[in-house]
């Protein structure tokens, strides 16, 4: 098959555009032409994928979007493959449609928690026009007819997908995150050691890891007030990650008696030793699509205590692989209080997460589904 990617810039660092390097280079090594349209493609074997570099002001997002979504309108015309698949309304020429979110669904959680951001009018007026920016192209390209091949990464993404677009009766195929398990994986008992005595972290220490940006859509504050619930100094909260917001969490932290138990540790290149030096990862997250660092976590044998959402809910079987929370933070902490109490339960349950993305969630798994689903729309 001759394939095109529509993706904006390409990385192994976020979770769309990792997915779609992943995606492409195995594509590639089974045999087909695989093209990426792109701004950026770092990361990737260029030599087994084509790059058609895609210039353009790089910000704000909204700049960033829509002059790309023009131009790879154009430019797609102007080839002739048989899978152009887009990683959300980047083109309007996809015949196959990664989803990693629904924008108004995304939009909803998003207005619960504006009032608690302190950022800039600039930057809430940009988001926002973003926002219905690539509200209306999503709109115009899923109900496009004849209608694309639809690839939502969970359960809850398609019943959104269905909910706010009249999709009717167009293709529809799950397929979902996944993981690198040669990357993200167990650590040894020295490594472990090593990685929690450069953080300031003890053996003994009960260490919950939170991993990401946008700290007020994926509940840090709930984490943090939980911590402060549990009146045990050797349990801890690592967050990887940041936030333009950062200084209210910080307070937060303060407020909550759990400052010296709250480590802000910034944004990780050793992101997988992180997770595996950890005892448990925390994502009381209000959406998702399909959080790559859930599965990245459960990867590294980690289980993962998070809301039921998007992803988790097809992902977490409680008392097996991790248990759900609730958006409270007392709830938390006496979920949290019930785990770091049972000695078995935790490592028990990690060795569980880990064997499920080993059998469900690799990316070798995801891209011979990708492969499958262009199959069955060419035929």
């Amino acid at each position: 098959m001759k394939i095109a990617f529509a993706m904006i810039n390409c990385n192994r660092r976020d979770g769309s555009a990792r997915a779609v390097n992943e995606v492409a280079e195995r594509l590639a090594r089974r045999g087909h032409a695989v093209h990426l349209f792109a701004r950026k493609a770092e990361d990737l074997d260029l030599d087994l994928v084509r790059w058609h570099s895609m210039p353009g002001p790089p910000w704000p997002e909204i700049a960033d979007f829509w002059s790309y979504h023009q131009m790879a309108n154009l430019r797609l015309a102007k080839h002739d493959f048989d899978v152009v698949h887009s990683i959300g309304p980047n083109t309007l020429r996809a015949n196959v449609v990664t989803i990693q979110n629904i924008q108004p669904a995304k939009m909803r959680v998003l207005a619960r928690h504006a009032a608690d951001e302190k950022i800039s009018v600039f930057r809430r007026f940009s988001r926002w026009l973003y926002l219905q920016a690539t509200s209306a192209a999503e709109k115009k390209l899923y109900t496009r007819k004849p209608a694309p091949l639809f690839l939502p990464v969970s359960r809850g993404v398609e019943t959104e997908l269905r909910e706010y677009y009249a999709i009717g009766e167009a293709p529809v195929r799950i397929v979902p995150n996944a993981a690198d398990t040669s990357i993200f994986h167990p650590c040894a008992v020295q490594e472990r050691q090593a990685w929690r005595s450069v953080q300031g972290l003890q053996n003994e220490d009960f260490v919950c890891i939170f991993s990401g940006g946008e700290w007020a859509r994926k509940g840090l504050d709930l984490a943090i007030r939980a911590i402060g619930k549990i009146p045990k100094p050797h349990v801890k909260l690592f967050v990887a990650g940041d936030d333009p917001d950062r200084e209210r969490y910080r307070a937060m932290a303060v407020e909550s008696g759990a400052m010296d138990r709250v480590i802000f540790g910034g944004f990780r290149k050793d992101m997988a030793l992180a997770l595996a030096a950890s005892d448990l990862f925390l994502f009381p997250s209000y959406y998702e699509a399909f959080s790559l660092a859930t599965i990245e976590a459960a990867a590294c044998g980690l289980p993962v205590i998070a809301a039921k959402i998007n992803g988790t809910e097809d992902f977490i079987q409680p008392g097996w692989n991790g248990e759900f929370i609730a958006h409270d933070a007392s709830q938390i902490a006496s979920t949290l209080t019930s785990l770091i109490e049972n000695q078995t339960a935790v490592p028990s349950m990690g060795e569980n997460a880990r064997a499920l993305v080993t059998r469900q969630y690799t990316w070798d798994h995801v891209a011979a589904m990708t492969e499958a689903a262009y199959e069955s729309i060419l035929t």
